[in-house]
């Protein structure tokens, strides 16, 4: 995020480190004002000039203040009173809220930084989060949103083009149909003329507009659904991909209830408006301009009365679309709220159960649905607000025609089935009239979940490969130098680490909880990147070899145990999809849950249920290292995975695990310290930064922070007898 967008004049730009401007001030009105920031000082101009400065040094606190329609910036000094700095719209505040946590950090720590690596995360025009798409895709128009969509029809364009076909003959038939009404009034009826043969000629051209209307109407559906069915699957597709592609740090911004609404609910809906509203769009669009033609050719005056209250309902239409389209993005928001409270909840009905708590999240969910039905409600209610006076200008059309043509008929200017044909093609019109004037409600609906959908699409992703990226052996050797690593560049967890790991070393991570031990196997992994330093795996830089690859010579059993809702044998074989029955079964008693499988009712192939649930959590993670020994890795990590295990099973592991590592470099996570006491070294992590290195031996002779862990843990053990 850029933190120096502009300067006032006359300031020396060197000094300056961050610079950001703001729009509003005391008195609530718009203004040309900046703040600046050195390492001594804030300071406030307004129009350029030199109002107020706050020392760093002065300062207890600064904190961004989100209020109705704008935000505020304020410092507390060291007597804890409070003073206004400056004032902004929402645009701006993401990057004060930024700037209030550096300059916080610093209060605190007295570390400045003069970066940022955090996103840009919000359209400077509208406001609204960009959550790392190139550009905003409410700003950049309607038109590029659905430009992109129909660009995703490239594929099924032959299909598009036979339904679009088969409609336009469908409605050409109903076009020619009253001209045929008009002949058997005005030519037969009406005289009272027997001209049989006038007759079977017309009945005979109907029958056969009927009988050929069945052969387009099966055109019609048959590439409708084939359209459909492949459109949806397709959009569907790629955004599992998209999501799939991402990194920890991309998916973390989003819930998993939000993805599974925007693979589901939002690609219903663009599939939807693409293959059944849009053709029609297509559809009534022509079609309005060849009755207006027509009507015209018929008879110009009526049609003129017929179409002078046409222009005011388009008018109507037009303004209600942003109005519209606003309330219908706050009916997504609303719907994807209770959607991920019901993800939540679902997922997590045993600790609910356990609790006590279904009253509350039934509560929860009763306030969630509740918002969403308002949000319909509104949106709703503004439609039908707007849909009368539209409908009301049709009346008059329609009112007008009968009343005109009726006069133009008792004058003699018009016959009875001219009138008839002219009538029933106004009813016509006024088909696709009502059709387009629900078209804002329609774009507004297919916008937003447009939006939604393209926002995961483009997004960039922050762990890539880079173009010289190798597929490798790997061997083991592991290089950490000089790392740093936050997920804010002013709060780093990780400091200045450095040490190697030599092939075939068994590593013990150890430190006090939220050091950095998980975030360290994190990187190894290449989840997230370094925000400084270089991590090399036998000499080369992670960012040089291919994430595929590495991943896939590196075998983790983590903490928190996941097993997918299928069998056994699916859960164990996840790891090598080609393996064979034999080795699934080795990998089974290396890990010593061989035994436990075969006392099941189904061995093998027994169903564990939504995350493994139906069974034991020592018997998932014994599971969980199967997945992992079949998997052979050349680099085995293990965050605290006997963690779940009792001291009898636990000594099983360890024997099995004792047999795995020989030979790969293995890194363990362990809470208790007593399992790590056989790894060659230990590398101690203290404050985000390594503390020490060496044996269990070694370091409790030293007497350091290794030393104090293990006196605690001892303690708490006694307390525990």
């Amino acid at each position: 995020m850029n933190l120096k967008l502009s300067l006032p004049k006359g300031v020396d730009e060197q000094s300056v480190v961050f610079s950001l401007p703001f729009d509003i001030d005391r008195k609530a009105k718009k203004a040309d004002g900046h703040l600046t920031a050195t390492r001594e000082k804030l300071s406030v101009y307004y129009n350029g000039e030199l109002c107020e400065e706050f020392l760093l040094e002065d300062l207890m606190d600064i904190e961004v203040e989100q209020l109705i329609g704008c935000s505020m910036l304020c410092v507390k000094d060291a007597f804890g009173k409070q003073k206004f700095v400056c004032a902004f719209s929402q645009k701006h505040f993401m990057r004060f809220a930024e700037l209030a946590k550096i300059i916080e950090h610093y209060l605190r720590t007295g570390v400045f930084t003069e970066t940022t690596d955090a996103d840009e995360p919000a359209c400077p025009k509208c406001g609204i989060s960009l959550n790392g798409s190139k550009k905003c895709l409410y700003c950049e128009g309607d038109k590029g949103v659905f430009v992109k969509l129909i660009k995703r029809l490239a594929p099924y364009k032959k299909q598009f083009f036979f339904s679009l076909f088969a409609t336009f003959m469908l409605y050409a038939f109903d076009v020619v149909n009253p001209i045929f009404q008009r002949i058997l009034v005005d030519d037969l009826i009406v005289p009272n003329n027997a001209d049989w043969a006038l007759f079977f000629k017309v009945a005979a051209c109907i029958l056969v507009m009927n009988l050929s209307s069945v052969g387009f109407r099966l055109l019609q559906d048959t590439s409708n659904f084939k359209i459909s069915t492949a459109y949806g699957r397709d959009l569907r597709r790629d955004i599992f991909n998209k999501t799939q592609d991402l990194s920890m740090s991309n998916v973390a911004k989003r819930t998993p209830g939000e993805l599974i609404n925007r693979v589901s609910g939002d690609a219903a809906t663009l599939q939807d408006f693409m293959t059944r509203q849009g053709k029609d769009m297509i559809f009534q669009t022509v079609a309005l301009i060849a009755l207006l033609i027509i009507m015209f050719i018929t008879n110009w005056k009526l049609a003129l009365i017929v179409v002078i209250p046409l222009p005011f309902a388009a008018y109507l239409s037009v303004k209600s679309f942003n109005a519209i389209s606003i309330r219908y993005s706050r009916v997504w928001r609303c719907q994807c709220r209770a959607s991920e409270l019901l993800h939540d909840v679902l997922h997590g009905v045993r600790v609910v159960k356990n609790y006590g708590g279904e009253e509350r999240e039934i509560e929860a969910y009763r306030k969630a649905s509740g918002k969403w039905a308002d949000a319909v409600k509104r949106a709703d209610i503004l439609w039908y607000m707007v849909q009368p006076p539209i409908r009301y200008v049709f009346t008059i059309g329609e009112f007008c025609a009968l009343f005109f043509g009726g006069g133009m008929i008792l004058g003699g200017q018009m016959q009875l089935g001219e009138l008839i044909q002219f009538t029933t093609y106004v009813y016509m019109l006024y088909g696709p009239i009502q059709w387009l004037t629900s078209l804002p409600r329609v774009l507004a609906q297919a916008k937003v979940s447009a939006g939604k959908v393209f926002e995961i699409l483009e997004e960039q992703n922050d762990i890539k490969d880079t173009e010289k990226a190798k597929e490798i052996e790997i061997k083991g050797d592991i290089d950490f130098q000089n790392v740093y690593f936050g997920y804010k560049a002013y709060n780093p967890v990780l400091k200045d680490i450095s040490f190697s790991i030599k092939q075939g070393e068994m590593i013990g991570i150890v430190g006090h909880s939220g050091v950095g031990k998980s975030t360290l196997i994190n990187l190894i992994m290449r989840l997230y990147d370094p925000t400084a330093g270089v991590i090399k795996i036998d000499g080369m830089n992670v960012r040089d070899i291919s994430q595929t690859s590495l991943r896939s010579q590196v075998g983790v059993v983590l903490q928190e145990t996941f097993l997918f809702s299928g069998t056994v044998l699916e859960n164990i074989r996840y790891a090598k999809p080609d393996a064979t029955f034999e080795e699934i079964i080795t990998a089974a008693k290396i890990a010593n849950c061989h035994n436990f499988i075969t006392r099941m009712p189904d061995g093998y192939n027994t169903i564990v249920g939504e995350r493994g649930y139906s069974i034991s959590g020592g018997e998932r993670q014994r599971i969980a290292i199967a997945r992992a020994i079949l998997h052979d890795p050349k680099i085995l990590i293990l965050d605290e995975a006997t963690a779940s295990l009792d001291t009898e099973t636990e000594k099983q592991i360890q024997d099995a695990l004792d047999r795995l590592i020989a030979g790969r470099t293995t890194i363990a996570i362990a809470h208790r310290l007593s399992t790590l006491a056989n790894a060659d070294r230990l590398i101690v992590l203290d404050k985000g930064k390594v503390a020490e290195i060496g044996s269990h031996n070694e370091l409790l002779k030293n007497k350091g922070v290794y030393y104090n862990l293990v006196m605690a843990q001892r303690q708490t053990a006694k307390l525990k007898k």
